[in-house]
């Protein structure tokens, strides 16, 4: 029997792996989602939040005592990651390749320059 495990099962928990990079004008997520379908995959943005949602099934097919047999397990998890700066919700892109979501999340200008007469 071959078992195949995500990444983001740790002892039974569920947590993908998650990079946040600060690229100055733009945070760049990055999350490590194998084994798990485009379709499966739900990320809400707010103000300064980011929540990844994630559905995965794994299947087994193994033959034991002269029979076929087959299982499906299920699994989920939620990802809550607080940004330090407000958000351009509006300009935020996401894509998901070959088992990476990568979100880049532009942060929203604050403040003004102000000339002095």
């Amino acid at each position: 029997m071959t078992k195949k495990s995500a990444s983001w099962d740790i002892g039974g928990s569920l947590e993908p792996l998650v990079h946040v990079e600060d690229k100055g004008s733009v945070y760049i997520v990055t999350a490590d989602l194998p084994y798990v379908n485009k379709e499966d995959i739900e990320v809400n943005l707010s103000e300064d939040t980011i929540e990844i949602k994630a559905k995965m099934r794994t299947k087994h097919c193994f033959e034991r005592w002269g029979t076929h047999q087959k299982s499906v397990i299920y699994s989920s998890f939620r990802k809550l990651i607080k940004l330090p700066s407000p958000l351009n919700v509006d300009k935020a892109v996401c894509s998901f390749r070959k088992g990476l979501l990568e979100i880049n999340l532009p942060k929203k200008k604050t403040g003004r320059r102000i000339d002095i007469r």
